[in-house]
């Protein structure tokens, strides 16, 4: 086996396991060497991957998003679904996880209150401002679905609604109301969200902040909203035209094959670069596909960064 791709399952293992733990338990209880003995490994050879348990909790989180941006990507493209009715589904989705992962998400929501902690979020900055702008061109697009594009200006005053309602429901969930659906505190997210809009969008006030005036806006206006986009949804369209548009034979067989690879590489939590590359290479010469090709390595760029890095820092 590559002995990078050994790592990366190694790694992969490490932090599944850690947050079962963290999220069973609370982080605070678990120690590294129980998770060193779950995964079957000294503690030692622990700490080579992950310096301290504060990293271990960072990089969990960050498998925590992954995981749910790639569920909520996965729900965009689901067929037979309306506007609202997918927005709806990704809301129970984020529930879900949210309901899931509550005793680690407790510690990480008051580890990122503590001014100790100030240096890690110095370092988690540039991701931090990609996922915002990300998240402000998803969030623009779907009330833009739900309400037309007049609902552009008010783009900010419905994401600082939903991002208190969505505080507000969390806390009264976990705290004083546990028997709370997330059907039901999806819906009425969503319900509370159409009376704002449609309010809006009758009284045309001033929005309270214009959303060329939000810095993580205005300081990228060149990202393009298909950023957000999960590049698993970009290699099933790459097949589907392959399907459709390119006549029975060896060439359709050869291209299906190595999308094939593509995305089961892409399912892995820190994706092979040789792989990626090579496969990628493979799909240079097909012409139906090249507008996904290019979206695909914009996005693939922007993400080997990251992977590489993680790689290197253990070699």
């Amino acid at each position: 086996m590559n002995p990078i791709h050994e790592m990366n399952e190694k790694k992969k293992l490490i932090i599944t396991t850690a947050l079962k733990l963290f999220s069973a338990k609370g982080s605070a209880a678990t120690s590294m060497q129980e998770i060193a003995e779950i995964c079957g490994m000294s503690k030692g050879s622990l700490y080579l991957m992950f310096k301290s348990k504060e990293e271990l909790e960072a990089s969990t989180m960050e498998y925590c998003i992954f995981t749910l941006m790639d569920e909520i990507s996965q729900i965009e493209h689901e067929a037979g679904l309306t506007s609202r009715e997918r927005l709806h589904k990704q809301i129970e989705t984020l529930l879900v996880h949210v309901s899931e992962l509550k005793e680690f998400l407790r510690v990480q929501m008051r580890s990122m209150m503590m001014d100790e902690e100030q240096h890690r979020k110095e370092k988690c900055k540039p991701k931090n401002k990609d996922l915002e702008i990300r998240t402000l061109h998803w969030f623009k697009d779907k009330l833009e679905d739900l309400y037309g594009p007049e609902i552009g200006p008010y783009t900010l005053d419905l994401i600082l609604l939903t991002h208190g309602l969505f505080l507000s429901y969390i806390k009264i969930w976990f705290t004083e109301m546990p028997s709370l659906t997330v059907s039901k505190m999806a819906s009425n997210m969503l319900q509370t969200i159409d009376y704002a809009a449609r309010g809006l969008l009758d009284q045309r006030p001033a929005p309270l902040v214009p959303l060329e005036h939000w810095p993580a806006w205005s300081s990228d206006s060149d990202t393009d909203s298909t950023m957000m986009r999960h590049p698993i949804h970009i290699i099933k369209q790459m097949k589907d035209i392959i399907t459709s548009d390119m006549p029975p034979g060896q060439l359709r067989n050869d291209a299906l094959e190595t999308i094939a690879i593509l995305r089961q590489e892409m399912m892995e939590f820190t994706p092979r670069r040789a792989i990626i590359l090579g496969m990628m290479r493979n799909l240079d010469h097909i012409p139906v596909i090249q507008p996904l090709h290019s979206e695909l390595q914009h996005i693939m760029d922007a993400m080997y960064s990251r992977f590489i890095q993680a790689d290197s820092s253990q070699q």
